[in-house]
């Protein structure tokens, strides 16, 4: 699981995700400037079927545009890609949407006419958290399907372990001995390929992750 950490990060995708013309020509232009080319889609199913979540991205996302809204992108990326980097622009001032949107995770919320240099700045941010979120979000990916592969017992035990209960306790709630806990903790070991118990426990813990277990 360890190695994950070391592994190289693709380059973000910078999106322009707008239904006006003359706003995508110009951020397009701006961006350019700074040797960024991005991807222009002037819609939000466009940007669907450009963009399947597998890379980092930072997007420049109108608000309100006809179909799907900004903030109606925003709510599917969080399903399927909860790593993206969003900035959102609008020409309407909107203090509670502002407020919604960052509180879902968006960057920044500028309002058009933007200031040129902000959004410069937002997007070379966007295009860095990106990438640290998408990091994340491939270790969390990782740990839960080493997690699913254990058997229905392993993620029981795995489950009381992150919960702090040492062998003894699992041993009494589950009605096994102890030694029969340790061979399992060394299966889950192996099988997560973890540097130890203590690792695996930090990093279910770290990206939040879930460890399904039936009723115990």
């Amino acid at each position: 699981m360890s190695g994950l950490l070391n592994e190289a990060v693709p380059r973000a995708t910078v999106f322009v995700v707008d239904d006006d013309p003359e706003l995508c020509e110009s951020v397009d232009w701006l961006l350019g400037s700074i040797g960024i080319t991005p991807e222009i889609c002037h819609s939000a199913d466009e940007f669907l079927s450009a963009y399947a979540g597998d890379r980092p991205a930072c997007i420049i996302l109108d608000v309100r545009m006809p179909h799907m809204s900004g903030t109606r992108l925003q709510e599917k990326l969080n399903e399927f890609a909860p790593h993206v980097a969003i900035i959102f622009v609008s020409a309407h001032g909107d203090i509670r949407m502002s407020v919604s949107t960052l509180q879902a995770g968006a960057m920044d919320f500028l309002e058009k006419p933007y200031d040129p240099q902000r959004l410069l700045d937002s997007v070379q941010a966007g295009v860095e958290k990106s990438r640290e979120r998408f990091k994340a979000f491939q270790l969390k990916q990782s740990i839960q399907g080493k997690v699913a592969m254990l058997t229905t017992r392993e993620r029981q035990i795995l489950a009381l372990v992150v919960e702090g209960l040492p062998s003894q306790n699992i041993a009494r709630q589950l009605g096994m001995s102890v030694k029969t806990v340790d061979v399992h903790r060394a299966r889950i070991k192996s099988k997560t390929d973890a540097d130890s118990i203590s690792t695996l426990v930090r990093d279910i813990l770290r990206f939040d992750v879930v460890v399904p277990t039936d009723s115990i």
